[in-house]
């Protein structure tokens, strides 16, 4: 199925026999979407006009194709029009910021049944401590209570830091702090957010800097970058007036955007006014628009190439 599917795909996603034979590159297909990597601009380019995906902000439905680029183009900083360049940078990561919040709502989802549970039996099966247990870990929560106060404080805190991250959010710090996806970290390791690792030899040596004591992490793939960010910013300390926005917002019924998340972050960043310059991207490029947004399905784009 896979490969008839993988068939109808490069039919529709390339010009010409021609195009292809010049530009090689992989493709993967998962039942998540098309899963791209090592693809020129030109191609990129096709991929994208193929799929009718010419807008960087609007789709017809609001649903963004699932196609998801490993890495950024290898010539993608010869690309010498600023304006293009960066239409191009956020086409390619709205569909991964889109991803990333889909599988953060899929992890949220047991946890809102797991509360139901404790609510109407007052009591949690061993499964279900179990699971407390192992994203408490990964969310950096810690308690010393015992029994069920412990499984208590654990869902409440979960309950707060595994939600939706604005896609908008993602996106423009990901602009900000790659220089629009030019910063040779992002060539090297796919690292988005320049995210540093301390006391290690392993990780791309910054040049600006003499401080030789850390390293800017690498990544298998855009997608790793974007989704370990997404989970500093749902577990790490220096993000807890970010998540408690979110959770005010999310106690008054009000929209989780981008715009409105902005001023509340302590990031330490060394770029000046960091804030107001994540806040200009998000406003100048309108990309509020894709927080209103999701991804639509392999099947849908099948049906309407027919």
């Amino acid at each position: 199925m896979k490969k008839a599917i993988a068939i109808l795909l490069l039919c529709f996603l390339f010009i010409s026999p021609k195009t292809y034979a010049n530009n090689k590159f992989d493709m993967k297909i998962e039942a998540e979407g098309i899963f791209i990597s090592n693809a020129s601009l030109k191609i990129t380019q096709n991929i994208f006009n193929n799929y009718g995906y010419k807008d960087y902000i609007y789709m017809p439905d609001w649903k963004y194709p699932p196609l998801f680029f490993e890495n950024l183009p290898q010539d993608f900083g010869d690309l010498k029009d600023k304006s293009l360049r960066n239409r191009l940078f956020i086409q390619i990561l709205a569909p991964l910021a889109l991803y990333v919040n889909e599988k953060i709502i899929l992890e949220r989802y047991p946890l809102l049944s797991i509360k139901e549970h404790l609510e109407e039996k007052k009591d949690l099966t061993e499964e279900e401590k179990q699971k407390l247990e192992e994203m408490a870990k990964k969310y950096d929560i810690f308690t010393r209570m015992q029994d069920q106060e412990r499984y208590e404080i654990i869902l409440n805190e979960l309950l707060i830091r595994v939600d939706e991250i604005p896609p908008s959010f993602l996106i423009a710090i990901a602009a900000a702090e790659s220089n629009w996806g030019t910063a040779r970290e992002v060539k090297l390791g796919n690292s988005l957010y320049k995210w540093k690792i301390w006391h290690t030899e392993e990780g791309i040596k910054p040049l600006e800097d003499k401080d030789d004591s850390y390293r800017i992490k690498i990544y298998p793939s855009l997608l790793a970058a974007m989704e370990e960010y997404a989970l500093k910013l749902n577990s790490d300390i220096n993000f807890k007036s970010f998540r408690e926005l979110r959770q005010h917002r999310r106690n008054h019924n009000s929209p989780l955007r981008g715009n409105a998340m902005v001023y509340n972050m302590v990031l330490g960043s060394p770029l000046q006014n960091y804030a107001g310059l994540i806040s200009y991207i998000i406003t100048f490029y309108d990309l509020v628009n894709i927080d209103e947004a999701s991804l639509g399905s392999i099947n849908q784009f099948l049906k309407e190439k027919k």
